[in-house]
């Protein structure tokens, strides 16, 4: 069976009121607050957000999208942001990927049209921003991983 290739999104779940509520939240906290899925059967052998896997394609597309599990609470993706210190490659042209700005932002952007990222891994950090009712936000971030879809 060959698997299409596609644009893959990842979605970034936030228990908003609960992560809004927190004063100072460790990494754990903020954690413990969000959960990752996408639409190309990505996820974290052992359950933790650091080892969460989602497998995109070369030369396609990969969207980031935030959701809130509370109505009075928005999520942003602020920016996707590669760590070099941690990954094997950057999957993307840019270092930065930055969000289409205000309180329901998203990022996309495409995979690189290069064979070399196969069996690699590009850990990054998603920066979000949670929004109250009003205009109010605080900023937030956690480190998934991306694989190459074999």
């Amino acid at each position: 069976m060959t698997i299409m290739a596609k644009t893959v999104v990842i979605t970034l779940t936030v228990q908003t009121a609960n992560l809004y509520g927190m004063n100072a939240p460790s990494q754990n906290q903020v954690d413990s607050c969000c959960a990752l899925s996408d639409d190309n059967s990505g996820k974290s052998s052992n359950g933790t957000l650091e080892d969460f896997q989602s497998y995109v394609f070369i030369n396609n597309n990969v969207r980031w999208v935030g959701v809130s599990n509370d109505r009075e609470y928005s999520v942003a993706i602020d920016s996707i942001v590669y760590k070099p210190e941690t990954s094997d490659v950057n999957f993307f042209d840019n270092a930065t990927i930055n969000g289409t700005g205000g309180r329901s932002a998203n990022a996309s952007a495409y995979v690189k049209n290069n064979l070399n990222l196969m069996n690699q891994l590009d850990i990054y950090t998603i920066n979000f921003s949670v929004y109250d009712s009003g205009n109010s936000s605080k900023g937030f971030s956690i480190d998934p991983k991306l694989a190459i879809n074999p």
